[in-house]
């Protein structure tokens, strides 16, 4: 075995013991702040508590859906120019969102989502979705679920949409991405 394999199987085992530990310990919180009487613990102890759980929730999101920038470059075999985190809502409304990296790749969109377990050895994340950007007609932005905002890529008659509050509110990243111009603002003077 080659000193990058042992490297690599060394990292991955560390991932998913990190994220076994971060589940024990977010349900170990859990179980302490719901049980324990309030009696037994201080106002900054428990303040304590929630700020470490919440710290252990946003790791262990970390751990489930994070694509870097490094491991889309490997699956895609060269440097992505621009990406962006996004969630890809489902056709299935009762499914959860396809979280990833959008990144482009030639004249493609691929939306990139973190592999585990024995897929994560072959490669760190799979392609989800893609889509030819010559096939996208417009682009619009707001809210695409009640509470978030995000993007719409129309597609003609159809529409994919994502969830990312960075597009929204810098739609720039999104216009590079596709590789359009970004349009002028209402509020430029001509």
């Amino acid at each position: 075995m080659s000193r990058q394999n042992v490297a690599f199987t060394a990292r991955n085992g560390y991932h998913k013991a990190m994220k076994t530990i971060v589940r024990i310990l977010i349900i170990l919180e859990f179980a302490a702040i719901v049980f324990i009487p309030g009696i037994y613990l201080s106002k900054p102890l428990l303040a304590l508590m929630f700020s470490s759980m919440a710290l252990l929730v946003v790791l262990y999101w970390i751990a489930m859906f994070w694509v870097s920038k490094k491991d889309a470059e490997k699956v895609l075999g060269h440097e992505a120019e621009t990406s962006l985190f996004v969630g890809k809502l489902p056709a299935d409304p009762t499914a959860d969102l396809g979280r990833g990296r959008l990144c482009r790749d030639g004249d493609r969109l691929v939306l990139l989502k973190r592999t585990d377990g024995q897929e994560r050895k072959q490669a760190p994340c799979t392609e989800l979705w893609s889509a030819d950007i010559n096939d996208i007609t417009s682009v619009g932005f707001g809210k695409v679920l009640p509470a978030r905002k995000g993007f719409i890529l129309y597609f003609g008659d159809e529409d994919i949409r994502f969830t990312c509050g960075k597009a929204a509110k810098e739609k720039t990243p999104l216009y590079n991405l596709l590789g359009w111009d970004v349009p002028a603002s209402k509020n430029s003077e001509s």
